[in-house]
């Protein structure tokens, strides 16, 4: 009972509490940097009261993770790696909002710069994990015993799965409280998977990001008075990938983060589709949340419906592990 004391319940209460705490401090320094969210012209009418609203609100949950990171660095093989990816996406991120938001140039980073920045902290996780610990890039098979090892293309495998779920948590993040919402969900799955594989450091991690989660959420909810920002999202994206990783666990992403991956597939859809039918559309604005809000759903709806799904998914992820 002390150690999962020390390895979840201090973790994630700790971190709760410094997100609470410096949440107002955080969202009034974005309000003097004038670090305001823009809405496009062409979005959700509902949407445009945001215009204004902090963002890069993600600093809030990060800082906390950061300062819990370090402290159990030492003592844990998984925690660096874990740091390396989640911070190192942030940055990116940070560097794409500073652009957009506080230097005014709505385009921010250009995709090429986005993906080159990826790709050297996907390179540098690659090199810390087979060079300073004993982990493997190998994969754990959901519902089976079988991990598998395939070598060299693990390094493909992995750029692959680390730009497409930071992809997929940049596009969850339209709505409040939708991206912190499933990804604390997503956060106490793999607490309870670390917990089943004896993966301490993963279980510090988990618990830290979700405490962190919880803790930006009382800001975030809807009305939300910050916002994440791609620092928030894109960092996300970098969490997920790296915690499943230290766990063999990167097939399973795409169970917990069945959210994530809708919300991706939905945008590849349309953007394919509208080219085909030369403007022609499958759903009626996409990232797929707001489909449904064009639907008639609130932001609440979105963000309840969606969690629960996630949920459920989660679940199902559990029932996997072997």
């Amino acid at each position: 009972m002390s150690d999962y004391i020390f390895r979840t319940l201090i973790p994630t209460v700790v971190s709760f509490c410094i997100a609470v705490v410096i949440g107002p401090r955080v969202i009034e320094m974005l309000r003097r940097l004038k670090a305001g969210q823009t809405e496009r012209e062409e979005g959700l009418e509902s949407h445009k009261k945001k215009t204004g609203t902090p963002t890069m609100g993600g600093i809030i949950f990060l800082i906390p993770f950061l300062i819990i990171g370090i402290f159990y660095s030492m003592s844990h093989k998984e925690v660096i790696p874990v740091l390396i990816m989640t911070i190192g996406f942030g940055i990116i991120g940070f560097l794409d909002d500073y652009i957009k938001v506080v230097r005014k140039h709505n385009l921010g980073l250009l995709p090429w710069q986005k993906l080159l920045g990826q790709f050297i902290v996907v390179a540098v996780f690659v090199l810390y994990i087979y060079n300073f610990t004993d982990l493997s890039l190998a994969l754990k098979i959901p519902f089976t015993d079988i991990t598998l090892d395939i070598g060299f293309w693990n390094i493909p495998i992995l750029f692959f799965i680390a730009l497409g779920t930071g992809n997929g948590t940049n596009l969850t993040d339209g709505v409040d409280g939708l991206c912190a919402s499933v990804t604390a969900v997503v956060a106490g799955f793999f607490i309870a998977a670390a917990m089943f594989y004896g993966a301490t450091g993963a279980e510090v991690m988990s618990a830290a990001m979700l405490g962190g989660l919880l803790g930006y959420l009382v800001y975030n909810v809807y009305p939300g008075k910050v916002m994440m920002g791609d620092l928030g999202s894109l960092a996300i994206g970098g969490f997920v990938t790296s915690i499943a990783y230290v766990m063999n666990m990167p097939i399973f992403i795409v169970i917990v983060g069945f959210i994530y991956a809708g919300e991706a597939i939905s945008v590849i859809m349309q953007v394919t589709y509208f080219k085909l039918t030369h403007g022609k559309r499958i759903f009626r604005m996409a990232p797929i949340h707001h489909h449904f809000e064009k639907g008639g759903w609130s932001e609440t709806r979105v963000v309840n419906v969606f969690t629960t799904v996630t949920v459920i998914m989660c679940l199902i992820a559990y029932a996997g592990l072997r």
